[in-house]
């Protein structure tokens, strides 16, 4: 079983918010990738995403993680990898 990160409180005051977020988001891109890459890898990459992303306004949150997680795993089928989320690429954030 895998647990979900991050219970911040939403903006409503709906703690739940961003764990249902995060599953949505499992779900979409697990439908996308599942014949790529394992559930293990694509939950890996979504949890690493978000971390990436936690400075970032609350309720931009699960669209940028999404989007940031569905480029990581694009790469990660392109460059032939399925090993998990040890290969994912490292955001770099530039100043």
């Amino acid at each position: 079983m895998t647990t979900l990160p991050d219970t911040r409180i939403s903006s409503d005051d709906e703690p739940d918010y961003h764990d249902r977020s995060f599953a949505d988001i499992v779900e979409r891109l697990f439908r996308e990738f599942e014949s790529r890459l394992s559930l293990t890898a694509i939950v890996e990459v979504v949890r690493e995403s978000r971390q990436h992303l936690r400075g970032s306004p609350i309720g931009a949150l699960p669209e940028l993680t999404e989007r940031l997680a569905h480029e990581r795993l694009e790469r990660l089928v392109q460059a032939g990898t399925t090993d998990g989320p040890a290969s994912a690429p490292s955001l770099t954030v530039l100043s």
